[in-house]
């Protein structure tokens, strides 16, 4: 079998059945606040979310939203981190991490911002993610071109996603990259907000 651990697994865009993934133990679940997702969480049950033993960290998804309501999300219903998936600025993090919440900063397209770029962000967040580009923000389930990473070495851990799936997850093991995360969503799913769980496990036995 396959070896990538100790690499850490995020499920991102639950909904409809949170409780059966939190039974698989990932490092992460991903709730998305975006309301013009097809995974956005709605009207969630506050205590479904708080409920979650603090083993599986919550990170809330928001895209240009406004630090008020940010943090007013992140309190209501206990966040552990949120992930930035718009054109959100250096100050803009700045004024999140000011607030005491972790950040997990999204780069999305095959055409990365350089080096000086990706760096000036790192003192204000504490996760990168890479991930692929769509006509819309969110998941594609089209592959990153994950080679473009190869190198970069950067001051924060980061976490891939785009279109990851049991076809080619294998593929990251030949990757020199220092590697924290897979962020799944699309293809470990039986429909929007609605996850499989049996390819679940074969993810989460793969990763260890």
């Amino acid at each position: 079998m396959l070896d990538l651990s100790p690499i850490q697994l995020k499920v991102c865009g639950l909904r409809d059945n949170i409780e059966e993934v939190v039974d698989l133990r990932p490092g992460f679940i991903g709730l998305i606040f975006y309301p013009k997702s097809s995974r956005y969480v709605g009207d969630l049950d506050v205590s479904i979310v708080r409920q979650i033993p603090k083993y599986v960290k919550k990170v809330g998804v928001f895209v240009n939203e406004t630090k008020e309501e940010v943090s007013q999300v992140v309190d209501k219903y206990d966040l552990d981190l949120v992930q930035l998936h718009g054109e959100e600025s250096q100050e803009y993090c700045a004024g999140l991490k000011a607030r005491g919440i972790r950040l997990v900063k999204v780069f999305s397209g095959n055409n990365l911002p350089g080096r000086k770029v990706l760096d000036a962000y790192s003192s204000f967040i504490d996760y990168y993610l890479f991930d692929t580009r769509g006509a819309t923000y969110g998941g594609t389930g089209k592959t990153f071109d994950w080679r473009q990473l190869k190198d970069l070495h950067l001051k924060k851990p980061v976490f891939i996603s785009g279109g990851i799936s049991l076809d080619n997850i294998s593929q990251l093991s030949g990757l020199d990259l220092d590697l924290f995360a897979v962020d799944v969503n699309s293809k470990f799913e039986v429909s929007p907000g609605l996850k499989d769980i049996e390819a679940l496990k074969k993810l989460r036995a793969i990763l260890g």
